[in-house]
């Protein structure tokens, strides 16, 4: 992108050469901003913008049809406050992480790369393999507002953006008090009589979804996200004998458990969690429910998220994390109203911050840029709004409250910007809440987190480097028999035996060795 600039660039000066003395035109470039002087021949020219390319998941609707319209209003936007000229890439969610390794190992054209929840494109994965740059001079230096902005929703945050003493990223800055919630759709439970308000553990909420199996023709449950999971909750270990009993646990950023496990709020002894009794519970459960009917069969394949699922008709409902507010994000999203109920408390730990961060992969060659128009996203109002939301009074409208809803006619479903993810860009603090939504749900919601409590071992990292062969060798055996055992595809009597006995042979008992090491040593220092 930017090398074809350059090149467009070049040719456009030979033609001047060529073409003369041309009498110099008094109008200036749509979008680049003027000096304000007059002219002549000593007034300093207008630098062009600089152009970015800025990288995140569709985790809604897919790519939006207006997305090049919303881009130009951003351009102009952007162009107008700090002469950064961005194009807005965001890559479908199911091929993101594939999508962010060709980018960076291709030495593509990417300046600003959001992170995701696992796989090689996780936050800590990236530092492994030394594609992130280190922002710990960069951050200060071109961006300084990003920290500040961070700092005042939760200065333990920032702990988890740090790996060896250097920082690698801004967490995007959203409800980090994660729970863990249910929702169906309030038809079918309308239907039935059926509240989820009652379900106190697992067997309460299988009754309601045994009798929606039993009377309707879709299935009840589809996994949140593409990584399979159903009824286990990545970063959160829930107790589907007790929702009320909070279980504290650290996956240090990973949510495939790949570096091992601290259970329980003093403890400090690190574990392989696939080897626990509460994990083979967990997907002999998922097994019965999955044999039961109950649960989509390509779970553990699905190539999209829930919501995009159940919009099309594809589950009833799904289980899965979220913050404060995820009631009205399900019925935006899916475009069908949802009943949502919260069924277990999360705890904020490394994996819960380090779940989306803005990074800046080694492809980028404009540091300055990439990194003012990022503090964009932290600091303007308007430009979070417009990325997340579209074009006011076209993609979204106002009430006299100033939040959010739909222009008349415009569905979730044929929106052309359906975009919706405020807590994707910079700070959700800054995007407008829609219109069946509190009023206050964003100080509500800062305040929580400003008062959270942060899991002991928060801003301890693991350092892949001595275990990176291995971290190598588990990826592949997790990939290859984790999303079938927590979908529920796989007989748990066969694949959880196969599975423990290739992790050991691919060194997850030397990673756990390793990772203990280091949490003694952090314990240590701290």
């Amino acid at each position: 992108m930017k090398k074809a600039l350059v090149l467009i660039l070049a040719f456009a000066m030979l033609l001047a050469v060529a073409a003369g003395c041309t009498q110099p035109s008094t109008t200036a470039p749509t979008g680049t901003p003027t000096t304000g002087k007059p002219s002549g021949s000593e007034t300093e020219a207008p630098k062009p913008a600089k152009k970015i390319v800025y990288m995140y998941p569709a985790t809604s609707g897919g790519i939006p049809v207006d997305l090049e319209k919303v881009n130009q209003a951003v351009s102009a936007y952007a162009i107008g406050k700090i002469n950064v000229d961005p194009t807005l890439f965001p890559v479908e969610i199911a091929n993101y992480n594939a999508q962010a390794m060709l980018m960076i190992t291709g030495n593509e054209d990417v300046d600003v790369m959001e992170s995701m929840p696992g796989g090689p494109a996780h936050f800590t994965a990236m530092i492994a393999a030394n594609q992130i740059k280190d922002l710990t001079e960069l951050g200060p230096q071109y961006a300084p507002k990003i920290a500040e902005a961070v700092d005042a929703v939760n200065p333990g945050f920032m702990a988890g953006m740090t790996v060896g003493g250097k920082v690698y990223g801004y967490p995007a800055l959203f409800d980090k008090v994660t729970n863990y919630y249910v929702t169906i759709r309030k038809d079918v439970l309308d239907k039935y009589n059926l509240d989820l308000t009652k379900i106190k553990n697992g067997a309460d909420l299988e009754a309601i979804v045994k009798v929606l199996a039993e009377n309707e023709t879709i299935p009840v449950l589809t996994a949140q996200t593409v990584d399979g999971d159903v009824l286990t909750a990545g970063n959160l270990i829930i107790n589907y004998d007790n929702f009320a009993d909070n279980i504290i646990v650290d996956f240090f950023g990973s949510n495939v458990y790949m570096y091992g496990a601290v259970m329980g709020e003093d403890n400090t002894k690190v574990i392989n969690y696939y080897e626990t009794d509460l994990f083979k519970k967990q997907v002999e459960m998922t097994r019965r429910w999955y044999e039961a009917g109950y649960i989509n069969r390509d779970a553990a394949t699905q190539t999209e998220v829930s919501v995009q699922i159940i919009a099309a008709n594809g589950a009833l409902g799904t289980l899965g994390a979220g913050e404060l507010g995820i009631e009205t994000s399900y019925n935006n999203r899916i475009g069908k109203e949802m009943v949502t109920v919260k069924i277990a408390d999360g705890v904020v730990n490394s994996g819960i911050v380090q779940k989306f961060v803005w990074t800046i992969p080694v492809t980028c060659d404009e540091d300055e840029a990439a990194l003012k128009f990022l503090e964009l996203t932290y600091t303007d109002e308007e430009l979070v709004n417009l990325i997340n939301y579209g074009i006011k009074d076209e993609h979204y409208v106002l009430d006299d409250q100033g939040r959010v809803s739909l222009p008349e006619g415009v569905t979730a479903q044929n929106n052309p910007y359906n975009v919706n993810s405020s807590y994707l860009f910079g700070s959700q603090y800054l995007a407008k809440v829609w219109s069946t939504d509190q009023t206050d749900l964003r100080e509500v919601v800062k305040e929580l987190n400003q008062n959270v409590a942060v899991a002991p071992l928060m801003g301890f990292s693991v350092n892949t480097v001595p275990i990176s062969d291995e971290i190598g060798q588990l990826r592949n055996v997790i990939d290859q028999y984790r999303p079938g055992l927590v979908a529920g595809s796989s007989d748990p009597a066969v694949a959880l035996p196969e599975f423990l006995a290739k992790l050991e042979a691919a060194g997850i008992g030397t990673v756990i060795a390793e990772v203990q090491s280091q949490v003694d040593a952090f314990v240590a220092n701290r």
